[in-house]
């Protein structure tokens, strides 16, 4: 086709009297290409867009009982922390609480990302789920670290994201113009980088974990808080999301695969451990965000309710296990 695509433009630049060059008739054959292509995209794109409709159809039918048991898990977490942010922000001193804040918006995120790998699950995308999910297990491994070590360590952690604002801020400023973009002014850059040598004492690789544990890397941080066993999916993870060379046939989407193949789509096989998986580390972040200070029986707070939402989740993450394995 396409050197037929180069013949054509060649015999027309001929017609025209020219002796046309090598450039000239790629340039040509592909102005013809892309205009012919523009011509047909509607088409094309309402056929890709069709089949990739009627395939989230046909995996939803698939899946329909664990895709509902994760949905109905994730609504019970979302109610379970609404009712409890309405129950704490009656008392005033919980209002500006670091340790409540950190846990409130942990919680909001990983209701967030739960939503984004359910998506990418119904998609066919189970291995693109799996590399989502990390981010909910690094959160998990936070989340543990700091109620062990409460409101110091909740302060410490909002720190590291300031540290990191004013880092990014840095990076910015070095890119800005290669990428055309305007960026931060002196005054605001030295701002944040004054702020940033505050909470770090000048030092080049502070890190709010490392002060209260030791430690800073995840592999010992989920070893400080029993989270260990979960070092392969894990690493499993991060191979989705880094450029690292596997077989196709290690991935979750060709679990039901009879031959190598070259995926470069979806698949609606290999649900199982992804959704799972994300059940599970909701229900903790969520349960962690639920019982904050529930040690303390001067908190002034009333956890009949979370104790209830509590024993709910629990059983959904099982129920959620069960029917995707039942599917599979």
């Amino acid at each position: 086709m396409l050197e037929e695509l180069l013949d054509l433009a060649e015999a027309k630049l001929r017609e025209n009297g020219e002796n046309p060059s090598y450039e000239s008739i790629i340039n040509l054959a592909s102005d013809i290409l892309i205009e012919d292509l523009k011509e047909q995209e509607e088409v094309r794109v309402k056929s890709v867009v069709s089949e990739h409709d009627a395939f989230i159809k046909r995996n939803r039918e698939r899946w329909s009982v664990g895709f509902r048991k994760l949905h109905a898990l994730r609504e019970t977490c979302l109610e379970a922390g609404m009712n409890f942010q309405e129950q704490f922000l009656k008392i005033p001193k919980y209002e500006t609480d670091e340790l409540i804040g950190v846990f409130l918006r942990q919680h909001a995120h990983a209701c967030r990302i739960s939503g984004e790998i359910i998506h990418l699950l119904e998609g066919g995308y189970p291995d693109a789920a799996l590399a989502r999910w990390r981010t909910l297990y690094e959160m998990v491994v936070t989340c543990l670290v700091i109620k062990k070590h409460g409101k110091d360590a909740a302060i410490d952690y909002i720190k590291q994201g300031i540290v990191h604002t004013a880092e990014g801020i840095e990076e910015h400023r070095k890119t800005a113009e290669a990428m055309g973009q305007e960026t931060f002014t002196d005054e605001e850059s030295e701002y944040y980088s004054n702020l940033k040598k505050e909470i770090t004492n000048g030092e080049s690789h502070w890190n709010w974990a490392r002060k209260h544990t030791k430690f800073a890397q995840i592999g010992k941080l989920s070893e400080y808080v029993g989270l260990e066993k979960w070092s392969h999916n894990y690493k499993l993870a991060n191979r989705n999301i880094h450029s690292d060379y596997f077989e196709m046939a290690s991935l979750y989407a060709m679990n039901e695969a009879k031959q190598d193949i070259l995926l470069c789509g979806q698949s609606n096989s290999g649900l199982t451990e992804p959704a799972h998986f994300t059940a599970i580390s909701l229900a903790q972040i969520t349960t962690i965000f639920l019982g904050v200070y529930i040690e303390d029986e001067n908190s002034g707070l009333d956890y009949k309710d979370s104790v209830m939402f509590m024993k709910i989740i629990d059983n959904y993450v099982k129920e959620v296990g069960e029917a995707f394995l039942n599917v599979e």
